[in-house]
């Protein structure tokens, strides 16, 4: 996940087409349902788990993202994918929203280009 997320990080955020500035870095944990719900709940005053969590950093800290395994495991079973697949899936939502982003065409274009350049880390390929 760590050379997923260094080559989300390469891609260029600040071109006309998004307008945006992808974190300096980022801080990814691994959690439960139970923890993931936690967070949910305290900060964002949600209640239950959900997939994952995104909290932008600064200019000179690290996003953080709260992915819950769990949840993970359960939406590969429902969406009948591969959990690496499903993982970087999330992994690129995260970074969307750590770019600033809600959902929208915008978002969804820059997750796509998220998940291209982590599949060409994962499998040696040039993005």
């Amino acid at each position: 996940m760590r050379a997923a997320l260094d080559a989300m990080l390469d891609v260029p955020t600040d071109s006309s087409d998004y307008g945006v500035h992808a974190p300096i870095a980022v801080e990814l944990f691994l959690l439960d349902d139970a923890a993931v719900a936690k967070a949910n709940a305290r900060h964002l005053d949600c209640a239950g788990p959900t997939n994952i969590l995104s909290f932008p950093g600064g200019t000179d800290a690290p996003g953080v993202l709260l992915l819950s395994l769990d949840t993970l495991q359960r939406e590969c079973l429902l969406y009948g994918q591969d959990p690496s697949e499903h993982a970087i899936r999330l992994l690129a939502h995260g970074m969307g929203h750590l770019c600033g982003l809600d959902h929208s065409p915008v978002m969804d274009d820059l997750c796509e280009q998220f998940m291209d350049a982590a599949w060409a880390a994962l499998c040696g390929e040039e993005a």
